[in-house]
């Protein structure tokens, strides 16, 4: 008896003192993204006042073949059987727990962070960084191959407690899609810990527009708080993309530094420049705009340090024999000559619509100023963009541009990390 309740004694001491966030290396794992009930069974026939917290961790030992209903949503979900830390068993339903995600299906930007040991602060020194998944179908239509697929991705970063804090990064409805663009882990706050900073990109299922969005994430009193948020995306009207597409985010050791190219309707212009006043549909004025965020320690987040500053754009032309016309049009007066590699004031966007072959087209022009401080009209594709992350966006978009915005495109990262 001595010798069984020793080796007893044994087991419990090793099993207690062995850190939980191991779990996620051992065997397959959930966290609660919310409070959660633990039920007796897969249904909510019987009543349950068994209760986690969110970020609580559970081993999952089972799960229902079928997908049960979400009356409340109108999803469905599986339901999962499992373990908590303090050894209770039972059944969760599972829109509320993200379960540990296979390995062939995570990002390829994830990877690197999928079930790898990490040190942070508050209460988080020793952590495990890993992917999880909620995966279910909405319950539009009665035959469920008609229903689309729902799911939500997270980050999940779990101490030796067993306690997580998450971050969604990717999500599939019937309403749209949200997708990943950039992860990244840096001490961006100056408190010695890394901070998370995410990239996303979605899109409506009523729309082409693609929104953008950069948030930073930072381990504040065990919590992870956003610190950030920026939107990116740059419109011309409402629902259509700016040629310049999204504002440039520049990271760096003391500040993060945000510029883009406005195209604005002419009555906002702030710029002390005349321009005339042709079209409200067909014209945008333009200016380069600037503002810089620095961590503000009091209030524990990022503030915009300076006012925002609203400049003129610049370009020049790199060939003679351009002149500035009095009206966007080929067969329009002269102005002026302008000379290669002379900076002018670029000041509105003007897009000329005509027929070719019984084709519509588009021939955008820019009204600039020219150094004389003469005004006028010239093509944009003979435009090289001088102040500006954005000149090549704005090149490739003047040499040939689409009829409709919704079919503008890039590969270009706007996104720039100059941390020393």
């Amino acid at each position: 008896m001595n010798f069984r309740f020793l080796w007893i004694f044994v087991f419990v001491f090793f099993a207690f003192s062995s850190k939980a966030s191991d779990l996620v290396f051992k065997t397959r794992v959930a966290t609660a993204l919310n409070t959660v009930t633990l039920y007796p069974d897969s249904s909510y026939f019987e009543h349950s006042n068994i209760r986690f917290s969110e970020g609580d961790l559970f081993e999952i030992l089972s799960e229902t073949t079928l997908q049960h209903l979400d009356d409340a949503q109108n999803q469905k979900f599986k339901w999962y059987k499992v373990r908590s830390l303090s050894g209770q068993e039972g059944w969760i339903f599972g829109d509320g727990i993200a379960v540990v995600m296979k390995d062939p299906n995570i990002d390829s930007k994830l990877k690197p962070f999928h079930k790898k040991k990490i040190s942070l602060n508050n209460g988080f020194e020793k952590s495990v960084t890993w992917i999880a998944a909620i995966q279910g179908r909405d319950n539009i239509h009665d035959n469920d191959l008609l229903n689309s697929t729902y799911h939500e991705y997270y980050i999940v970063v779990t101490n030796e407690h067993g306690k997580s804090v998450h971050m969604n990064y990717e999500s599939q409805s019937a309403m749209g899609h949200e997708v990943l663009n950039l992860f990244q882990m840096k001490d961006v706050t100056y408190d010695g810990v890394a901070d998370f900073l995410m990239e996303t990109k979605s899109y409506s299922s009523s729309s082409d527009l693609e929104n953008r969005t950069l948030e930073i994430f930072s381990l504040q009193s065990g919590n992870l708080k956003k610190v950030l948020e920026e939107r990116m995306t740059l419109t011309y009207d409402d629902d259509l993309f700016s040629p310049a597409m999204f504002k440039s985010v520049e990271v760096s050791s003391t500040s993060i530094r945000v510029e883009f190219v406005n195209y604005m309707t002419c009555k906002r212009f702030s710029l002390p420049y005349q321009f005339d006043k042709s079209s409200t549909t067909q014209e945008r004025c333009m200016e380069f705009v600037t503002y810089t965020f620095a961590w503000d320690n009091r209030k524990k987040q990022f503030v915009q340090f300076y006012k925002e500053n609203r400049n003129a754009l610049k370009g020049i032309i790199t060939k003679s024999k351009i002149f500035l016309k009095s009206e966007p049009s080929f067969l329009s007066e002269k102005v002026e000559q302008l000379e290669p590699n002379v900076p002018f004031v670029i000041i509105k966007h003007f897009e000329k619509v005509f027929i070719q072959n019984g084709k519509k087209k588009i021939s955008p022009y820019l009204y600039v100023q020219s150094a004389n401080g003469n005004r006028g009209y010239i093509r944009g594709k003979v435009v090289r963009f001088l102040n500006t992350e954005h000149a090549d966006v704005l090149h490739h978009y003047y040499q040939k541009p689409p009829l409709s915005k919704a079919e503008l495109k890039t590969d270009k990262v706007f996104f720039e990390n100059n941390w020393k």
